[in-house]
């Protein structure tokens, strides 16, 4: 009998190069698509970060009252600037706090009897008694948003102080006379955490003394800490071409409402010696590196400085973050609230005031 074979080929069928494409196109839509989904969800998990680390502040700063009756002050220490200003000798109010963070390790490493600086103005070196304690990174203390250049040895000295990006509400500066001029040019620091030159006292920084019974517009209605940009640039240069945000601009010396230090500051200029310094060193009290704000400005805006504001402490920083359109703040009653940019200057100007006698809500 005859057998008959097949001859059966299989034929194996590939992606043409066409078909390679069309799918490669397809996946790169769908990443295209779900990236941005993944950076924000990547960046309300920063923005929630940032809300606890200032809501742990808040909570520091209230049980630093309970303990002492007063809120920390702007300004500590025993030692005596050489150079007879704020550029060196004291530490911020966030060095007394530290405790309440959780820190007293950090807290224990200072010795708040020497000057925070070696005699060469602001600079801190690394053969100085604190400076590992200023050299101590905490978290706590920098928002997940926001990436600061770690290399602050070239702007304040070899210690390489640690930069933080929350600073304490020190309401307007000395020349500001209200909303709309109805202030006196002699009224006294309407801000929550006390600005002190213990070298050379100033008339317009009032008690060092203040507490929850000063904020006679209401722990609700009051600011108490916020977010503030950190300068990135180590040399002129950098500075001039990094974010205007942290572009400090001269102001006039004269008593203005706050829309006219507002329209002065729009037209004005930068200087990069009180531009290098900002946000830097969260344990330094002088005024250009130090953790204050004050609110004339709305969120993300420009800053500025008046000719005195290393002696005075009215260095007119503006709340600002690497959120997306604005910033978290703490309220005094220890509340956290995300503020748009957008918010009304009479508003704002409202909650940066314990005593103005006018109060808003966050909705209006």
């Amino acid at each position: 009998m005859e057998m008959t074979v097949k001859n059966t080929t299989h034929l194996r069928r590939g992606f043409t190069l066409v078909e390679l494409l069309v799918v490669i196109a397809i996946i790169g839509i769908l990443i295209g698509m779900l990236l941005p989904a993944v950076q924000q969800v990547r960046e309300a998990a920063r923005r929630t970060t940032c809300s606890n680390n200032i809501r742990q502040l808040a909570l520091a700063v209230h049980s630093y009252e309970s303990a002492r009756q007063r809120f920390p002050v702007n300004q500590i220490g025993a030692g005596a600037p050489t150079s007879g200003g704020f550029a060196a000798g004291y530490y911020s109010w966030m060095v007394p706090v530290l405790p309440f963070i959780e820190q007293q390790n950090v807290f224990n490493q200072f010795d708040l009897t020497v000057n925070n600086g070696d005699g060469n103005d602001y600079k801190i070196s690394d053969s100085h008694p604190n400076a590992q304690a200023v050299g101590q990174l905490i978290d706590a203390f920098l928002c997940p948003s926001d990436t600061p250049n770690l290399n602050n040895s070239v702007i304040l000295g070899s210690a390489n102080p640690a930069p933080s990006s929350y600073a304490s509400n020190a309401g307007w500066p000395s020349r500001s006379t209200g909303f709309s001029g109805e202030r006196s040019p002699s009224s006294m620091f309407n801000g929550v955490i006390p600005l002190v030159n213990p070298v050379a006292a100033d008339s317009w920084h009032g008690s060092n003394r203040i507490g929850f019974q000063h904020i006679v517009d209401g722990a609700s209605n009051t600011t108490l800490i916020s977010e503030r940009l950190i300068q990135q640039g180590n040399s002129g240069p950098e500075i001039s071409a990094g974010d205007e945000r942290t572009r400090s601009l001269h102001i006039l010396e004269r008593f203005e409402p706050q829309g006219s230090i507002v329209q002065q500051m729009s037209s004005s200029h930068s200087h990069i010696l009180e531009s290098a310094h900002i946000g830097r060193s969260w344990s330094s009290g002088w005024p250009m590196a130090g953790p204050t704000y004050m609110h004339v400005q709305t969120p993300n805006k420009t800053i500025g400085h008046y000719n005195d504001s290393e002696q005075k402490g009215d260095f007119v920083l503006t709340a600002g973050s690497q959120h997306t359109s604005g910033v978290n703040v703490a309220l005094v009653d220890g509340s956290v609230k995300f503020i748009s940019n957008n918010i009304s200057q009479d508003v704002w100007w409202g909650f940066g005031s314990r005593d103005d006698g006018r109060t808003f809500s966050l909705e209006d």
